[in-house]
């Protein structure tokens, strides 16, 4: 099996390291093509219009100064054009990818376009606790479990126009109590809230607060109440197609031109 890994938090992350190993159990066959940089929050962006530099790291290892979809495209259809792959593993991401938050996370749109290329797409993130700041993430349920989780999801054989996304609790290893698939939480209203800076004029947009009420169903309730592994499955096909068998494909037309 050829895997392509790439993430959204950069090639030097430590959470590409954890998904190289995790990687390591699965295939001999593994390849790099990540951000040179920080691309968190970028959700499925493209650098239109401007040249982006492929840079060589080591044997199999690629930094590219655009974003995971950027990567993917790079590792699917340049580096790896020969023999293209059969597993795109985006992440691990430092910190949980759960509910509408999935919307603009560069680490899904790494499975995301991986999938759209015709391979198996799976984002993987570990949860933390943000008080603590990046450096006290434990890597440890992501470490333990990374391997046993993506043959779970290979297992499951050819689920159609699907991606993945996998989310491990903040907790011991373990005290993991084993792989939930769930769906993501739909939010009441958007996460994202604008937020002021110590710097006069100058502002961040951030989460402030999760919106309640949370589905015990979904993912976000289930990683940080069960201690589960979440995994999600997201459709390529986006259309509700109910609706349009609803309207039987059409809305009313006069085709008479107004004003």
């Amino acid at each position: 099996m050829r895997i392509l890994l790439t993430n959204d938090d950069g090639v030097d992350a430590p959470g590409l390291e954890v998904l190289r190993a995790i990687a390591a159990e699965l295939s001999d066959d593994v390849w790099v093509v990540a951000p040179s940089a920080n691309q968190s929050g970028t959700g499925h962006r493209f650098t239109f219009g401007y040249e982006i530099a492929l840079d060589q790291r080591e044997e199999r290892v690629f930094a590219l100064d655009g974003t995971p979809a950027d990567c993917v495209v790079a590792g699917v259809t340049h580096v790896l054009k020969d023999k293209r792959p059969d597993l795109v593993l985006s992440g691990v991401n430092r910190g949980q990818n759960l509910g509408d938050i999935l919307h603009c996370s560069g680490t899904a749109a790494g499975a995301r376009e991986g999938r759209l290329h015709g391979a198996i797409g799976i984002a993987l993130s570990q949860a933390m606790d943000f008080d603590l700041g990046h450096e006290g993430i434990d890597w440890a349920p992501a470490i333990a479990h990374g391997a046993e989780t993506v043959r779970a999801i290979l297992a499951m054989g050819d689920v159609g126009d699907i991606y993945f996304n996998v989310n491990f609790p903040l907790c011991a290893a373990e005290e993991v109590s084993g792989i939930r698939l769930a769906p993501h939480q739909r939010f009441a209203r958007s996460p994202f809230e604008l937020y002021p800076s110590d710097n006069a004029g100058k502002h961040f947009v951030t989460i402030l607060q999760t919106p309640k009420p949370l589905d015990v169903d979904a993912d976000f309730h289930i990683l940080h109440e069960t201690n589960a592994i979440t995994v999600s499955p997201l459709l390529l096909q986006q259309t509700d197609m109910n609706l349009i068998r609803r309207h039987d494909g059409r809305l009313p037309f006069s085709g008479v031109a107004s004003g």
